[in-house]
């Protein structure tokens, strides 16, 4: 199913989470989603070059803050779409390079759900239960969550119930706490909590593929920058992103 893509240009007005790894002016400053997170912190323990910092938000977030100036060295996004409306605004030293994929997944706290299928799932809800996600027009995963539910013809429905955060992992956060009844979110994200577990894993031709690109800016500071980067995007540090949830760009 080819569904259209939507991108909201709007600035999310969010902090940024900083990844104490190092914190002085030569460490090479990545800006990456907050989905990232676990994979990242694993792969990065054994890069063996220079000190890395990171910033942790939302795809849109980092990106707009990238377009005002931001001295980042790299952009890890969630979304091909961000990546590419960087690239078309002479951002990158090259263009962005698909690194890896991920599921979108209905998750709940693993002591309250059932697998089952996700129209069944959603559908099952009691009408007071709300659904966490991503801002669905600008966070890449609540911009999934809103294809998904557009092609199952439940948008109009869901809707009112989304609670929609500023990443994923503020989705997951409370889905985790019961403060929310599910959360469309990424499989990686309950990789990472053991408090969730998926309930309905989402057909992929519901939703643009999921892709996460990675890029070298035009402007970092670094001269390792691009070493980093292909690091990043080598069988070792691959193979850390994979035990964290994440599948291939490719699959």
């Amino acid at each position: 199913m080819n569904v259209t893509r939507r991108i909201a240009l709007g600035l999310l007005a969010a902090p940024l989470l900083t990844r104490p790894v190092a914190a002085a002016a030569d460490t090479i400053l990545v800006f990456a989603a907050a989905s990232l997170r676990q994979g990242l912190e694993a792969a990065l323990e054994m890069w063996p070059g220079a000190g890395v910092t990171v910033s942790y938000a939302g795809t849109a977030t980092l990106a707009r803050q990238i377009e005002a100036g931001a001295p980042a060295d790299l952009f890890f996004a969630a979304n091909a779409d961000w990546a590419d409306y960087l690239d078309a605004r002479g951002a990158f030293a090259a263009p962005p390079v698909p690194v890896l994929g991920n599921s979108l997944v209905l998750a709940g706290r693993a002591d309250e759900i059932t697998p089952r299928g996700i129209e069944d799932a959603l559908t099952s809800l009691p009408t007071a239960a709300r659904i966490a996600t991503g801002f669905t027009g600008a966070v890449p995963v609540g911009i999934y969550a809103r294809q998904t539910l557009e092609a199952l013809g439940l948008w109009d429905s869901f809707a009112p119930r989304l609670v929609q955060t500023e990443n994923t992992r503020i989705a997951a956060a409370l889905t985790a706490r019961g403060e929310v009844a599910r959360a469309l979110i990424y499989a990686s994200d309950v990789t990472a909590d053991p408090a969730l577990a998926v309930e309905a894993p989402v057909p992929p031709d519901l939703h643009d593929t999921i892709i996460y690109p990675l890029a070298v800016t035009a402007r970092g500071p670094h001269p390792d920058r691009a070493a980093l980067a292909a690091y990043l995007a080598s069988p070792p540090a691959l193979a850390q992103f994979h035990a964290q949830g994440f599948i291939g760009a490719g699959a």
